[in-house]
């Protein structure tokens, strides 16, 4: 449904506040609530009691909503007034009551903003003790939260007006999403520097109010939104798809239609201590033999990774592998350590046709967070999926905005060229888990049944229209098949994209 509120137009989905736009600007992309668990897990919900008073220039919505746990038992309840007015103005209140105790790292408002239009404009940060900072929204991706205790805050967007949000009965703070690839900056609560999880109990109560208002005088500095100039052109990349984590053999269908795709490489993952990896490898290997496509390999080394290294060498001479890129990853560390890095040097010269990389197999915000030398490494990578925060499909088609501005940052922040290996829907591990044992994901959960639909192309179409507007020099999407139907079940030209 789409709302107004003096002159701003406003998408309303499913309780939230979605592009808020003025003049055909997006000014918000998001402004919602959410309930997480321990694990930083979103707690799905239901919509009860939903009154919606749509006029020319303003409107009013009231409802319940029921966060539910994993039996679909209502576990808290939020009141929610949301009301848009004339005078460009919207205030959104909650106000929640636990129904039983519940382990939560979150309960609060999060504001979404987009980058485009947004990024490198100036914002003032109205702080809790009557202080203030004057900084702008970051251009390339902040390793660190770049807004903290945050009361209200004033900015500026690409057509030269300025904005505030006031936010009551929390503090905020400000992430780059981008990290985890989301295409926005969140403003959130809590801090993050309060401990968490925190235990609510039965009858707990949380309250919040933000505001959002526009400044009445444009500014005379007007500074223009990032640009990204290139045109699509898919063989300036390289593009490859990922091993079965389902089966060690393809069924001649999958075959045939993954020929069809005229693929680069065949990436194929290896962990070099467990028991059985020289019989995975080669099974592996078999199959890239049969598509006829070189290896990526993503092989994960421990504190003997020389050892390994010098075993895995040998068993590629042995078998004169062709290899087109290695990936060096270790169990200990969510990058690459620098002690395999350095090590880089020796293996060249073991293996002086294989590009060998460094990085992580995880988000983005890996390389951001915990930087390194990339020393004598061809490439850095990491890998991408757009539902850390958000499952929806609107959502992911707007996060593929996102892989423009990762890679830029991975190419200011180690000066190599970057490969993503690799691109999924669904995250296949969770590094951010509280419990240890919640960071491997079960394989159930690594499929998302879209991927075979007309949104799955979709998506991949704009997938590959965001890679086409950047440097990324290596792709890896998709698995290649799943037991329940082939992830490549349909060929779609590039030059269609």
């Amino acid at each position: 449904m789409f709302l107004r509120a003096g002159s701003f137009h406003i998408l309303y989905e499913k309780g939230f506040l979605r592009q808020i736009k003025q003049d055909d600007l997006e000014i918000i992309r998001m402004m919602y609530f959410a309930l997480r668990d321990h694990n930083w897990g979103t707690f799905s919900y239901v919509i009860e009691n939903e009154v919606i008073e749509n006029h020319q220039n303003h409107f009013w919505i009231t409802y319940t909503l029921l966060h539910l746990d994993e039996s679909s038992y209502p576990i808290f309840a939020w009141e929610v007034k949301i009301e848009g007015k004339a005078d460009n103005t919207i205030v959104f209140e909650i106000a929640g009551k636990a129904l039983q105790d519940v382990l939560k790292n979150r309960a609060g408002f999060c504001i979404l903003h987009p980058i485009e239009g947004t990024a490198q404009q100036p914002v003032t940060i109205f702080h809790g003790d009557s202080s203030q900072s004057d900084t702008h929204f970051p251009r390339f991706i902040a390793a660190q939260d770049p807004f903290l205790n945050i009361k209200s805050m004033r900015w500026q967007v690409a057509n030269g007006i300025s904005y505030q949000l006031d936010f009551e009965g929390d503090i905020f703070q400000t992430e780059d999403q981008r990290n985890w690839g989301d295409a926005s900056y969140k403003t959130f609560c809590t801090p993050l520097s309060l401990p968490f999880p925190v235990q609510l109990y039965q009858g707990d109560t949380v309250w919040q109010r933000v505001s959002l208002s526009q400044m009445a005088t444009p500014s005379p500095t007007v500074i223009p939104p990032i640009s990204f100039t290139k045109s699509f052109k898919p063989s300036l990349f390289s593009m490859g798809i990922a091993v079965s984590i389902e089966s060690d053999s393809l069924p001649a269908t999958a075959i045939d239609l993954l020929k069809s795709l005229a693929l680069s490489h065949y990436r194929i993952d290896i962990n070099s201590f467990q028991e059985n990896w020289i019989t995975t490898f080669s099974q592996h290997c078999e199959t890239a033999s049969v598509l006829d496509l070189p290896l990526e390999i993503a092989l994960t080394l421990n504190d003997q990774y020389d050892t390994q290294l010098q075993s895995f060498v040998f068993l590629c001479e042995q078998n004169k592998l062709n290899i087109r890129y290695l990936i060096l990853f270790s169990s200990q560390s969510l990058t690459t350590p620098q002690t395999i890095i350095d090590y880089v040097p020796f293996l060249k010269q073991q293996l002086p046709k294989v590009k060998i990389g460094v990085g992580t197999d995880y988000n983005f915000t890996e390389l951001n967070r915990q930087r390194f030398q990339a020393g004598e490494a061809d490439f850095i990578s990491f890998s991408y999926h757009p539902q850390v925060h958000a499952f929806d499909d609107l959502s992911l088609m707007e996060n593929t905005e996102t892989l423009r501005y990762q890679i830029e940052s991975a190419t200011n922040l180690y000066h190599k060229p970057v490969h993503i290996s690799f691109i999924s829907l669904h995250k296949r591990a969770n590094p951010y888990a509280t419990n240890i044992a919640d960071v491997s994901v079960s394989i159930e959960k690594q499929i998302d049944s879209r991927q075979k639909t007309t949104f799955g192309a979709a998506w991949l179409k704009a997938v590959l229209r965001s890679l086409s507007q950047t440097e990324v020099a290596s792709v890896t999407i998709f698995r290649t098949h799943w037991r329940v139907g082939y992830f490549v079940n349909r060929r779609y030209s590039l030059s269609r994209f």
